[in-house]
């Protein structure tokens, strides 16, 4: 049987010509891993054509698989996955950020924010957003697509599909690399500073990963691309996809033997950091 395709996704929940999904593709050879190229979803049926339109592929995400479990039964929401995701996308966007601002409203400020077991140990951001909303819509957004699309997800469904999904999450990787500012945004600092960040991480990653253990081989023409997005989408994608590839060579896709099927888990989540400037 032959590998299948690696994809490492940038995801945005509403999709535009300006602000488009990036998928990297690639194949995973003895010693390398190398990327075919980059393709853009301007709109969610692009996006859906590329998760049934691929064989057989393992491919991680830019959003998050899972919501806490302890918001989710605050909420009375479902207890399971599926019905889970299909509560959650009924509700939309707007009724999403309502409940969202008040259940974190409702909680001392210390306790405002859940995080779930794959978030404390990687120092991520939560699954419903430091605000209570951003990541929450993009999970509002993206998972139904993967359930659409029948894709198993280690940890929380097996489905009838051939793709396999997994939770990337770029700012974790990258900062296995670096600490410094790679893409725009707020506080995000010079733009000059950025696009030297983002080189600094395609090297580490054409190099070989120190953690994962992974190494792209990129064309040039895709590499300036990469460098030249300030936005840092392609990046991200590009960094999903290293996660990718090493989860497709790990036992179980790298994830503990135990994963709470309503939380999810991010692939690398116990990577060592680099330390973060005094």
């Amino acid at each position: 049987m032959t590998a299948p395709q690696l994809l490492g996704v940038g995801f945005h929940d509403r999709p535009s010509p300006r602000r488009p999904i990036w998928a990297a593709r690639a194949l995973a050879r003895a010693d390398r891993v190398d990327v075919a190229g980059f393709e853009a979803s301007i709109g969610m049926a692009q996006f859906d054509r590329l998760l049934s339109g691929s064989g057989r592929w393992v491919g991680a995400f830019d959003f998050p698989l899972g919501m806490a479990r302890e918001l989710v039964a605050a909420r009375a929401w479902p207890q399971r996955w599926d019905r889970l995701v299909s509560e959650i996308e009924l509700l939309g966007r707007a009724e999403l950020t309502v409940q969202l601002r008040d259940f974190c409203a409702l909680r001392p400020r210390a306790k405002r924010l859940v995080l779930r077991a794959t978030e404390r140990l990687a120092g991520a951001e939560p699954a419903m957003g430091r605000r209570g909303t951003r990541h929450a819509l993009r999970f509002q957004a993206g998972a139904p697509r993967l359930l659409a699309a029948r894709v198993t997800i280690p940890g929380i469904r097996n489905g009838a599909g051939p793709g396999i999904a997994l939770e990337g999450n770029p700012a974790l990787v990258a900062a296995t690399i670096t600490r410094g500012v790679w893409r725009s945004g707020v506080r995000s600092g010079r733009g000059d500073v950025r696009e030297l960040e983002r080189e600094r991480l395609v090297d580490a990653l054409e190099r070989g990963h120190p953690a994962l253990g992974v190494r792209l081989r990129i064309a040039s023409a895709d590499r300036a691309a990469v460098i030249a997005d300030d936005g840092g989408a392609r990046l991200a994608a590009l960094l999903c996809l290293a996660q990718a590839a090493w989860s497709e060579r790990q036992p179980r896709w790298g994830l503990p033997a135990r994963v709470d099927p309503l939380e999810g888990w991010i692939v690398g989540a116990d990577l060592p950091l680099v330390p973060a400037a005094p």
